[in-house]
């Protein structure tokens, strides 16, 4: 069937991924999260206006399940190594209802721990994001086309680009931590990274503001919360790179 010769195409392109992130090597000297100039946020931004009838639907109507959303948003942030909006969406998640259970499945990206229509979002989200939302394998996106409406394809297509912009945009503060350490990022501008950082460290509190609200928590136990997760989120990758 297409739709299960998709899914495990795309299982296995994951499974690859995940391999070559253990590699010690990487194209950016050491700091190979992906990244964005300041010119591209401009631009990105710009593309997402003419979307915003659909993101009223995704985000105030709740056409997507919101934890649906949050999963879909989750693997995209896995994809891109973000740690900042990795813990943020969880935190959403659980407001949304989602599970610790269905949390790891995310974490896993185990094709086992997801029904297929499920697993086939998940899988489209992080195709689009690896191909720069210019190429998806066409039996990816027939498989998408049977399982989802157009509609339906548009809203999931608009949660992974305004994940994908989050993400570069946090990992750009991280660059620039990255080259205040003494290892720069290849490909990334002092300029672009001081921008972008201005950006986050103002956007940040906000959404740190939001989560302590929404969910009844004192707005310094929610900042020591991140600041923990990232912390050892670092350690973590720090381990995996030295047994690699």
């Amino acid at each position: 069937m297409p739709i299960v010769r998709a899914l495990k195409s795309t299982a296995g392109v994951i499974r690859d991924k995940a391999r070559r992130r253990r590699q010690p090597s990487s194209p950016f000297g050491g700091f190979r999260k992906r990244t964005m100039t300041a010119p591209q946020l401009a631009s990105s931004m710009a593309s997402l206006a003419p979307q915003i009838g659909t993101f009223y639907r995704v985000w105030v109507k709740h056409e997507i399940d919101p934890g649906f959303r949050e999963e879909l948003m989750l693997a995209v942030s896995k994809l891109n190594d973000c740690r900042y909006c990795t813990w943020g969406h969880q935190e959403w998640a659980h407001l949304n209802g989602v599970s610790n259970e269905e949390l790891a499945q995310v974490e896993q990206l185990d094709p086992k721990g997801f029904d297929r229509r499920k697993w086939l979002a998940i899988s489209y989200v992080r195709a689009l994001v690896k191909g720069d939302f210019r190429r998806v394998q066409p039996q990816l996106r027939r498989a998408m086309q049977h399982k989802y409406s157009p509609r339906e394809i548009r809203e999931i297509e608009l949660i992974a680009k305004v994940m994908d912009i989050g993400n570069r945009g946090s990992n750009t503060w991280d660059a620039l931590l990255s080259r205040l350490r003494g290892v720069p990022a290849a490909d990334s501008r002092v300029i672009d990274e001081l921008i972008l950082s201005g950006v986050f460290l103002t956007t940040a509190p906000v959404v740190l503001l939001y989560l302590s609200y929404a969910s009844k928590r004192p707005f310094l136990e929610m900042a020591r919360s991140l600041i923990d997760y990232t912390k050892h989120h670092e350690e973590t990758k720090s381990k995996r790179g030295a047994s690699a």
